[in-house]
């Protein structure tokens, strides 16, 4: 009895300590996937790659936040109030916007997901960019 009594206590204190957003688990989808979920027209879209990348091309209406800029994570949420809404993540291939998708859930947004092997990927699969 006293094992599941400290087992208990543990569980309660670990649920106390350890912030919801830990168990969170960030979406990761392939291009495929994400073309689906752009189509919809509910997905806000954001480029974390530097503004020359950028320009360079990226998905139609999709809105720049350099990954690397001092200032992400306040212009992120200082541009986007809602934290519910349904955005997704990209790069040139998948790892910025990973960390950026964990950052993102880290400062309460709610449905992220980040596209599998970035603009490299889209790109390869034969996607449009606009220039």
């Amino acid at each position: 009895m006293k094992g599941k009594l400290l087992f208990f206590k543990l569980f309660i204190l670990a649920a106390l300590v350890i912030p919801v957003s830990a168990f969170a688990e960030i979406k990761d989808d392939d291009v495929a996937k994400i073309d689906e979920l752009i189509k919809t027209g509910k997905y806000i879209v954001i480029d974390v790659r530097t503004k020359e990348e950028y320009n360079a091309g990226h998905l139609a209406g999709a809105l720049n936040f350099d990954y690397y800029s001092d200032e992400f994570e306040d212009s992120i949420e200082s541009q986007f109030k809602n934290k519910n809404k349904p955005y997704i993540v990209y790069c040139r291939s998948g790892k910025r916007s990973l960390a950026s998708a964990e950052i993102l859930e880290e400062l309460g947004f709610t449905n992220v997901t980040n596209m599998k092997g970035g603009i490299l990927a889209w790109e390869s699969a034969g996607k449009p960019v606009v220039k």
